[in-house]
């Protein structure tokens, strides 16, 4: 994690690697160049990146058809590849994230956001067949230039449906799907060994917040208090003083308990549906590791109208420590 004093310097590396993008294109010689952007990607490249394990197979033409940038530049590709490419059924419609401008690239470094997303789709992911989310076909993060890409599923070629979450209803069943999802994913990686050996660079979720912390995370939130002042009891601003470091302290608790894997941005925004209108999760740029109260909390006080978390958060935790259960967690 930078420390303040060594962010200018981390800064400046950052601005130097997207000023040369800009003066001169980058040459992808191999798969382990990481494109910088869509619009570097080439045929060949993508040929490496998809076609692996497929003889003969390859890109032959892709067009970049839809995409918005924010804190990553996400792009839809359309791919057509030769007849053996076709023959194998490999993917056509793709999603692509990456972080192309300066300021993205800065800010998901400073949060150490694309190592771990990286880790996550490049090494994770594939142990989760049963996870209702995207799944990628490459995950790549260059840590001299700061370059990352993932490249993955594009659901909404499939069927599948982002619903906006300031209209959408969660449903007593729609609540059941997320308990049951984040039972999947937690259990698959309980207190698994991995989190400490080949994943150590997975942050904990103390150590996400604290980087966090670095680039401004605590002058927003008291922003943030501010603005909401109107709608927050007046007991609770009136200690709003102590808000901030109560997090910190029960972030430290939720790092020293029993670890498995956090997506930790269970919002309803980031919860989509399938073609048969199950629930799936989705954004895994927070994920880290820690206890699964934090994941699990979350998504009940956030999801759920007040009036539905009281009548089903007990028999949601309830059904949450059975699937756990049948998922072979003791």
């Amino acid at each position: 994690m930078p420390t303040k004093a060594q962010l200018p310097v981390l800064a400046a590396r950052v601005a130097v690697s997207v000023a040369r993008e800009r003066l001169a294109p980058v040459r992808l010689a191999s798969l382990d160049d990481v494109p910088p952007a869509a619009s570097a990607l080439t045929t060949g490249w993508l040929t490496a990146a998809l076609c692996r394990g497929v003889p003969d197979a390859a890109v032959v033409d892709f067009d970049i058809v839809g995409g918005s940038d924010g804190t990553s530049s996400r792009r839809a590709l359309q791919v057509t590849y030769n007849a053996a490419g076709q023959q194998a059924g490999l993917p056509t419609r793709l999603f692509m994230k990456s972080a192309s401008s300066f300021q993205s690239r800065l800010m998901l470094v400073l949060g150490g956001v694309t190592e771990s997303e990286t880790i996550f789709y490049r090494d994770l992911r594939p142990a989760l067949d049963r996870l209702r989310s995207p799944r990628s076909y490459y995950a790549a993060f260059d840590p001299q230039t700061f370059r990352s890409i993932v490249l993955m599923d594009d659901l909404s070629a499939q069927g599948w449906t982002f619903p906006d979450p300031m209209k959408d209803v969660v449903t007593r069943r729609d609540a059941e799907d997320m308990v049951d999802q984040m039972a999947y994913y937690h259990a698959t990686f309980w207190n698994d060994p991995r989190l400490t050996r080949e994943y150590a660079r997975l942050p904990t979720t103390e150590l996400f917040q604290q980087r966090l912390n670095e680039i401004g995370f605590q002058k927003r939130a008291r922003v943030g208090i501010e603005r909401g002042r109107s709608v927050m009891p007046p007991a609770l601003y009136r200690r709003k003083a102590e808000l901030l470091p109560a997090v910190m302290r029960a972030l430290r608790l939720n790092s020293a308990g029993t670890p498995t894997l956090l997506h930790q941005d269970v919002h309803q925004g980031n919860w989509l549906r399938d073609p048969d209108g199950r629930m799936g999760l989705y954004d895994w740029q927070a994920v880290a590791k820690g206890e699964w109260a934090l994941d699990f909390s979350y998504a009940m006080s956030v999801n759920l109208p007040i009036e539905d978390r009281r009548a089903w958060e007990r028999d949601l935790l309830e059904r949450y420590l059975w699937r756990l259960g049948e998922e072979g967690v003791s």
